[in-house]
């Protein structure tokens, strides 16, 4: 009782909602929490907490004082251990009508270890607390000498009456109180000269009444009743009695024998609340929350749960952690005195790494440990596409730094290479290769220039099959001297897409050229168009190279990460960077030894994102 108490507070930090709400509920639960470990463990009746194998989970000092035994030698012992064999058949068949009536009661003879006998009385609650049943055990060796010596001796009873700590009344046929000892009196807030003129059902209300009338039909029948009822005393105080009545003890009299059970009631159903409170906020988190055992075994699991591993409930109820670890290193099952936390990640369904959290508290109750996990994909994304964003802000201001510097001398060269042009003095084979070089820098300036975000562009609408004819009939003379074919696929209709021109342009002059560069040693090159069913454009170049090793792949489109042995590594960083401007995205699927598909796909309806612009 005592580790329920401190764990029950920190359930309510670990759902989503105001900070207020939350304090409220883990200081109503904690309060609760008090009142009930008070009652249960200053209780004169022996209370125990056992699973339905009859194992003892909870004891309080009153059980340990009835069987005068110590708190660790009774935790050994099983519910009915001590039992005697006259009434191991009333135990027994107590036990098969627990599950179909929910509670049963009954005075049992039992055997201590010392030799003593002993009369218990012996009620049994199903299924109060988490799967646990209570058990309240009051020694009535007394009472049941009591009730023989009431028979057998007049004088005696009156002295015993008096003295009873419980209450008890004796009524008439007519149910009209006779007589009612001290503790009976106390027990109904009232004096022996009132309480003759009550009839016993003036006590009960609503449904307690019929509940009453149901119970004397029983005594009728049977001589004998025992239950529990709620009484309505003068003044309007409730009071939950449980009691055992007997007919005709003294001629035409009843007697009935009171116990107030009210703290036990009350206990009982703050911790059904308890449990139904804790189930609500189990199913309705945010995180996902599960239950294991001792060996690391699923016990319960809710939906968000599910939801972040992508399973149903049936499919890992009773497997272990393990079957969802999808081969990350994740250790659940090692205790630690503060319990343990960390990160995990997993592949989708639909192939994608997801990130997850987890924190795990032991022991929350006995043998059982909670572990709450949340998904942060998401913040891992953000975190990584703030990277990113910082790193291109970088490149962007040393890009437009260097292409300023470098642009101007250029044109100036640029220049003087067309007044040479013709020029019998000069080599004009030479002038040719100076001025292929120069359409070669002249590109990687215009790299540049994307990266800065500092050019002056407009979207307009493209006829993507011009374009990609006209950028293949470019390039074929570069691909016919490493003797590569390049084949276009379109579709039946022409393809328009609202673009920036050049920059599209820039991006599958990137690609094209990438393919070539993958094939040293020849082959076809295949560029393909078309539209997805849902309107996306999609545009594909196809290399049959030699491929990209697969845990290099998340590597593209880093600031100078290139495949290739020529090149700035700017390429792939441009051509992601356009498309994503573009709201789209860039898609890359590689086998070692058979090629590379990288995949462009566009939105059918642009976003028109304008670049900050400024004139050169």
């Amino acid at each position: 009782m005592e580790n329920e108490k401190k764990q029950k507070p920190k359930y309510s930090i670990l759902i989503n909602g105001s900070e207020m709400e939350r304090e409220d509920l883990a200081l109503e639960l904690m309060e609760k929490s008090q009142k009930l470990d008070h009652i249960f463990n200053h209780s004169r009746d022996g209370m125990t907490l056992s699973d339905q194998h009859g194992s003892l989970i909870e004891i309080n000092q009153a059980c340990c004082d009835i069987f005068e035994l110590d708190m660790e030698s009774i935790h050994s012992k099983k519910i009915g251990h001590h039992v005697a064999p006259e009434g191991i058949r009333t135990f027994r068949q107590m036990k098969r009508e627990l599950v179909e009536k929910g509670y049963v009661i009954e005075t049992l003879p039992v055997i201590l270890e010392n030799g003593k006998c002993k009369s218990v009385e012996l009620s049994i609650t199903y299924k109060v607390y988490r799967d646990l049943n209570l058990s309240i055990i009051r020694d009535v060796t007394d009472e049941q000498m009591l009730l023989a010596q009431l028979v057998e001796n007049k004088d005696k009873l009156a002295s015993i009456f008096e003295n009873a700590l419980d209450g008890i009344l004796i009524w008439n046929n007519e149910r009209m109180i006779i007589d009612a000892n001290p503790a009976a009196c106390q027990l109904f807030n009232t004096t022996l000269e009132r309480m003759k003129t009550y009839n016993l059902f003036d006590f009960l209300e609503g449904n307690n009444l019929s509940i009453g009338k149901a119970f004397q039909e029983k005594l009728e029948r049977e001589g004998e009743v025992r239950g529990d009822i709620q009484f309505t005393m003068p003044g309007g105080e409730k009071k939950q009695l449980e009691f055992t009545t007997k007919k005709s003890v003294a001629g035409n009299m009843y007697l009935t024998i009171y116990r107030d059970i009210t703290p036990t009631t009350q206990m009982i159903q703050e911790l059904q609340r308890s449990e139904e409170r804790f189930r609500h906020l189990f199913e309705k988190a945010l995180d996902g929350m599960a239950i294991l055992n001792e060996n690391g075994h699923f016990i319960k699991v809710n939906s968000a749960f599910c939801k972040i591993f992508e399973v149903e409930e049936e499919q890992i109820r009773s497997r272990h952690y393990s079957h969802l670890e999808n081969g990350c290193d994740i250790i659940w099952d090692n205790a630690a005195e503060l319990g343990r936390s960390g990160e995990g990640q997993r592949v989708s369904s639909n192939d994608e790494l997801n990130y997850f959290s987890f924190t795990l508290s032991y022991h929350i109750y006995p043998n059982h440990h909670l572990v709450i996990v949340r998904d942060i994909t998401e913040i891992k994304n953000a975190e990584e596409d703030l990277r990113q964003t910082e790193t291109s802000n970088v490149l962007g201001d040393l890009a437009a730094s260097v292409a300023h510097e470098i642009r101007n001398p250029l044109s100036t060269i640029k220049g003087f290479l067309q007044l040479l042009d013709g020029n019998e003095g000069v080599n004009q084979e030479l002038l040719n290769v100076v001025g292929e070089e120069m359409n070669e820098l002249e590109g990687t300036i215009n790299e540049f220039l994307l990266l800065s975000k500092r050019e002056y562009v407009t979207y307009e609408v493209v006829n993507l099959n011009e374009l990609i004819a006209e950028l293949v009939e470019h390039l074929s003379q570069k691909a016919a001297d490493r003797n590569i074919n390049i084949i276009e696929i379109y579709q039946n209709v022409d393809i328009e897409c609202v673009c920036i021109r050049s920059h599209v342009k820039q991006v599958l002059t990137n690609l094209i050229n990438n393919g070539i560069e993958a094939m040293p040693n020849g082959g076809q090159l295949k560029t393909t168009l078309m539209k997805a069913e849902n309107g996306d454009i999609i545009i594909e170049v196809i290399d049959h190279g030699e491929g990209i090793p697969e845990h290099l792949i998340n590597r593209l489109g880093e600031p100078y990460y290139q495949t290739t042995e020529k090149g700035t590594g700017l390429g792939l960083m441009v051509s992601y960077k356009v498309i994503k401007e573009h709201g789209g995205r860039i898609e890359v699927t590689s086998r070692e030894g058979k090629g590379t598909v990288f995949r462009i796909r566009l939105p059918a309806n642009q976003p028109f994102v304008y670049t900050e612009g400024e004139e050169n």
